[in-house]
């Protein structure tokens, strides 16, 4: 695999981070560092399979809800949480990393449909005889961990998804020394989503495929110059150097409101223009309280239809679009070689062109 990216060895170090960027691969490093990274992530990305179809002995109890899923690519991406944790449902047809052979041209992007698109309180209690409020909200793994099955069971599975991508969870925020508890608390959630879903992977109850996503290389992917306001990935924090962390924590302070207001307006223009994505069904309710569209204007619908904190809903949507961008993109590299740099400049990283 590596000899078909042989290529990778003649280009500049911008031009490997572009790649690297485009991608979703790691950007940090020394040039031969990136033409590795970027080696293993495409050769990674040819060798795995694309849209596993269902299992027909899967006997879940939620097989009769669940949709027909035929051979769609159907993307949950999770934004996590726990009082404000968000997903959404993004459709692709078959065809979307399948183009016909035959054609010479660059094949024209899918737009992705999105379906569904909630924002959730996991700690809230879904029996209402159990609902006291006076109770004090426990965090043990006892309790959460029928949260998480729950949490699968009821929003994620009936969706009959092929890929779920997860938010990965960091331990320290800014780069700073101290582990903060709701920090451990997200952290064990996101665990026991991944556990509830291997063991139905393992025992034949779903099979599909768990993505990791970093937030950093979705702010970097959407925001222009995310570097210089204070993305910064695990493997670039100096552990040995408190001074620098310390300044490395206040400058992705700041940066993280920035980069905050950017993705919400970036999502508030493709829900406006309709560019990037196609919304359908409940989706385009949600889309219409972000513009201010519904009934009741938005104090009314926030409050009643659940929009809650927006900046989780945009998250979760650029994280969904950046990985499908970053599988097409992975296939034009892939196909066109030294080609697909000049396209992706072209395209802003192919955004500009159908995402």
């Amino acid at each position: 695999m590596a000899t078909h990216l042989n290529w990778l060895r003649t280009c500049k170090l911008k031009q490997l981070e572009a790649l690297a960027r485009a991608t979703g691969i790691n950007t940090s490093g020394t040039k031969p560092t990136l033409i590795s990274h970027l080696q293993d992530g495409l050769s990674q990305s040819q060798s795995q399979p694309h849209n596993p179809l269902p299992n027909p002995s899967s006997k879940t109890p939620q097989q009769k809800d669940q949709q027909p899923r035929k051979d769609d690519y159907n993307i949950i991406s999770i934004d996590m949480g726990i009082r404000n944790l968000a997903y959404c449902q993004l459709v692709l047809p078959p065809s979307w990393l399948h183009p016909s052979k035959t054609t010479t041209p660059i094949p024209k992007p899918i737009t992705p449909t999105l379906n569904h698109w909630s924002r959730i309180d996991v700690s809230s209690p879904t029996d209402p005889i159990t609902a006291n409020k006076s109770l004090k909200e426990s965090f043990t793994p006892s309790i959460y961990a029928p949260h998480a099955h729950t949490f699968l069971t009821t929003h994620i599975l009936p969706h009959n998804p092929t890929h779920i991508l997860i938010e990965r969870q960091r331990f320290r925020s800014m780069g700073g020394s101290a582990v903060q508890e709701w920090t451990l608390r997200v952290n064990m959630f996101e665990a026991m989503l991944y556990a509830v879903l291997q063991t139905w992977s393992a025992e034949g109850k779903w099979e599909g495929e768990v993505v990791p996503v970093l937030p950093s290389k979705v702010v970097k992917y959407w925001v222009d110059g995310a570097e210089d306001v204070g993305v910064v990935e695990d493997d670039e924090v100096d552990t040995e150097d408190e001074k620098k962390k310390k300044k490395k924590g206040k400058r992705a302070l700041l940066g993280t409101e920035k980069s905050k207001v950017r993705k919400m307006g970036i999502v508030r223009d493709m829900v406006q223009s309709g560019s990037g994505v196609a919304l359908e069904g409940q989706a385009k309710e949600m889309g219409d309280l972000v513009m201010g569209k519904a009934e009741g204007k938005k104090k009314r619908a926030d409050k009643g239809k659940g929009l809650g904190k927006f900046d989780d809903l945009a998250d979760c949507l650029l994280q969904g679009l950046a990985w499908v961008k970053w599988e097409e993109n992975k296939r034009l590299v892939w196909e066109r070689g030294m080609d697909a740099l000049d396209i992706l400049t072209e395209n802003g990283k192919g955004k500009k062109n159908g995402g």
